[in-house]
């Protein structure tokens, strides 16, 4: 089981699935998104087959318990089967000695574990990731592995019920019998929602009875005469085709088949890191034996990925009887050389999409795409590396389950359900399988597509199909046959060579034919006279030519051959330039490098100029942008200035009204102060003249000079005041004069700054 040798870190890579399949790129967004949905549903699935078991379980103890009679006869019974088994298969793969045949066999189980190099019996031991040849089921499924082994042991007795498990009915011969109370309406429920991805291998390996199909020391041998060359072991185990399943020689593997099985392991999965060296070196193996053991069979391709698949479940032996069981019994005459069986469901699925979706099948009718074109890939890889991982795991369960076809072509149906509204706007046959493909690609949604297939298409059961195959198998085995003698005339160097010689020489062969035979029968009588080919040719060429001439029923059976033959010739060859044609187109489109890559430097090109262009463009920005400071700097400047100025015209302004008032102040304290000078003077005035009067009414008139001019000489308090107020009043005059030009110069000024106080 390789993937158990993978670590988690691996496994949870963003580009890979849970089991390590890469996810193709366009898809990973669309993975993503269903993840989540997968590890949930995974853990949904994981307890319901955990209580399922466990219920089998506590069932299996009740009935040992209740019933051990039975069971010791049915014990015995098998006992007496295995080693009735083990005796025929000792009678036939005998060596020469026992002790040889178990020598050889513990050899070549320690081969197959470790790589093919030199390994120390110490180091041995510590090898924990070892491939296991061989390895039984868990306990818990040994009820369902035993009711499977009874369908392989008994497959003329297994009746199906819509799909369910086998049912009770079997002969009176029949000693084994299956579990009348297994429930297999809640297995199949079960399987239909999934298996978990821990038990998918085990359960598989229950569901095809490998247990029932294993031969001991089978696989061994048929490696040891690919390996060791042993003709003596290879007569003995053809001695024996009842039990083995021998169909001819499986020692001679053909060379073809050997090239293209190494031809095609680097193509299995590449990239998965399970299939290493050491786990191609096991897919080798595993389709060598197989094509030993059926060599009618032998290798088709698709069979390294359902080996591949196989052997990530489960160990290498196991995934050889797995395989043995699928293509031997649920696929028989699928992968054979005719391909029978193949062709007779792609003419079944054609029938089912005439009677559901009549529309459809007319559109690729007019578009002319046949059915086989479509479902064929799909059949012939049982749907690997056509829809996502998850759906297909989840589809094999239910094939592996139902031990039959039925759900591949209920699988073909839901998706035509789910994609063929999309078809019916396709307009040619390159865009309808381009589209199919693409859209079949991306069906993530698993449990849609299982549930679409079981329920939506339930009534298609197997009986339902085995009588439309029994309808159409007889027309597909006479047109192979047909093709079959149609190749061996080609292949005939000497009837080829005499059937061209006679097209060439005679114009109408299927004229003159019955009366040549009527000549020869009549012992040569009228071979002379036979209509002549040439004049030219004498009686003996032509009686040489005679003899050689097939006679007219071999011929029309020969152009019969050619005719089908150059029919599939034309058929192939229309189908491989239609695929030629959307390769082309899809490599013009996506692939074409020189277009692309000078598209890619153009646009390259402009990109630069375009970045020059911007690299400018910001560089003028710049400049322009410190253009625009510098000239807001300035401004703010000039703004500074003009606000400096105004306030300082207004601290002048301000000063002036203050000296103005100021000025009004000292001259209304001046004019107060005249008018006290004035009145200190009529006072000083008054006072004078009555103090003169008093003295002159004191004074004796003699004493009185008349020639005394005293008073005239004298000045008196009065005459000084008077020039004092003469002298104020002119200066009073000139100074309101000044402060009458003060105050025109300084309105003047005001005027011519564009400014004016309000009057107060």
């Amino acid at each position: 089981m390789l993937l158990s040798l993978l670590s988690k870190r691996t496994l949870n890579a963003d580009s890979r699935d849970a089991y390590g399949f890469t996810v193709r790129p366009q898809y990973l967004d669309t993975f993503k998104e269903f993840d989540s949905i997968y590890k949930k549903e995974e853990e949904e699935r994981a307890t319901k087959w955990r209580s399922f078991l466990e219920q089998q379980e506590e069932l299996v103890r009740l009935n040992s318990s209740i019933k051990k009679p039975d069971d010791a006869e049915v014990t015995e019974e098998n006992t007496n089967h295995v080693l009735e088994s083990t005796q025929k298969e000792g009678d036939v793969l005998s060596d020469k000695k026992p002790t040889e045949d178990n020598n050889n066999n513990n050899n070549n189980n320690q081969t197959e574990n470790v790589p093919e190099k030199v390994v120390s019996e110490a180091a041995k031991p510590a090898k924990k990731h070892a491939l296991q040849n061989w390895t039984d089921v868990r306990t818990s499924l040994n009820t369902m592995e035993d009711m499977m082994c009874h369908r392989v042991n008994n497959p003329q007795k297994h009746v199906q019920e819509e799909g369910v498990g086998p049912s009770t009915e079997e002969s009176t011969t029949d000693d084994e019998k299956p579990n009348p109370v297994f429930p297999w309406k809640e297995l199949e429920s079960l399987v239909r929602g999934g298996v978990p991805r821990e038990l998918r291998g085990e359960v598989w390996q229950a569901f095809v009875g490998v247990k029932a199909r294993r031969v001991e020391r089978y696989y061994q041998n048929l490696l040891e005469i690919g390996e060791a060359g042993n003709k003596q072991l290879h007569d003995q185990i053809k001695s024996n085709p009842e039990r083995l399943g021998e169909k001819g020689d499986k020692a001679a593997v053909p060379e073809k088949c050997k090239k293209q099985i190494e031809k095609d392991l680097p193509r299995t999965f590449p990239g998965h890191p399970a299939l290493n060296e050491e786990g191609r070196d096991s897919l080798r193996r595993l389709l060598l034996a197989y094509a030993r053991h059926n060599p009618d069979v032998g290798y088709c391709q698709a069979m390294n990925f359902f080996a591949a698949m196989l052997l990530l479940m489960m160990p290498e032996e196991n995934a050889f009887w797995t395989l043995v069981g699928m293509i031997d019994d649920y696929f028989d005459g699928y992968f054979t050389t005719d391909m029978i069986e193949s062709q007779v469901d792609q003419l079944v699925f054609e029938d089912l999409m005439r009677e559901r979706y009549p529309k459809l099948v007319n559109h690729f009718n007019m578009l002319g795409v046949e059915m086989g074109w479509i479902c064929g890939p799909w059949f012939l890889s049982i749907f690997v590396n056509m829809i996502p991982w998850e759906s297909v795991l989840r589809v094999w369960d239910v094939i592996l389950f139902e031990g039959n076809r039925a759900m591949l072509l209920r699988t073909a149906l839901a998706l035509m359900e789910l994609y063929g509204p999309d078809l019916c706007t396709t307009r040619d046959a390159g865009d309808a399988i381009t589209s199919m493909q693409s859209l079949v690609s991306s069906t993530f949604d698993s449990s849609n597509l299982v549930v679409t297939a079981c329920i939506s298409f339930s009534y298609v059961t197997e009986d339902t199909l085995q009588q439309l195959r029994e309808k159409h198998r007889p027309d597909v085995i006479a047109a192979v046959e047909e093709r079959k003698r149609g190749d061996a005339i080609r292949k005939d160097p000497k009837g080829l060579a005499t059937k061209l010689y006679s097209f060439k020489h005679e114009p109408k062969p299927l004229v003159r034919q019955p009366s040549m035979k009527q000549g020869l029968t009549n012992d040569n009588t009228n071979l002379n006279t036979a209509p002549k080919p040439d004049d030219s040719l004498n009686i003996a060429a032509m009686t040489t030519e005679v003899d050689s001439l097939p006679d007219f029923q071999d011929q029309v059976v020969w152009l019969k051959a050619q005719l089908c033959s150059m029919l599939d010739d034309k058929r192939s060859a229309t189908i491989r330039a239609e695929e030629l044609e959307i390769a082309l187109m899809e490599m013009a489109k996506e692939d074409n490098r020189r277009e692309l890559t000078a598209k890619i430097e153009h646009m390259e090109r402009e990109v630069n100029e375009l970045h020059q262009l911007l690299a400018d463009k910001k560089e003028q920005e710049k400049k322009m942008l410190e253009v625009l400071m510098r000239v807001e700097q300035e401004q703010k400047v000039a703004e500074d200035a003009r606000k400096s100025a105004e306030q300082d015209a207004a601290a002048q302004r301000y000063l002036v009204n203050v000296l103005e008032r100021k000025y009004e102040e000292a001259v209304y304290t001046l004019a107060q102060m005249e008018k006290r000078v004035v009145m200190a003077e009529s006072t000083l005035e008054a006072t004078m003249q009555y103090n003169s009067g008093q003295v002159k009414a004191v004074q004796p008139t003699g004493l009185i000079r008349p020639e005394s001019n005293t008073a005239g000489r004298r000045p008196g308090i009065l005459s000084f005041g008077l020039g004092w107020r003469d002298r104020n009043k002119a200066k009073a005059v000139g100074e309101s004069k000044s402060s009458t030009e003060v105050s025109d110069a300084t309105k003047a000024a005001s005027e011519t700054n564009g400014y004016q106080e309000p009057e107060k």
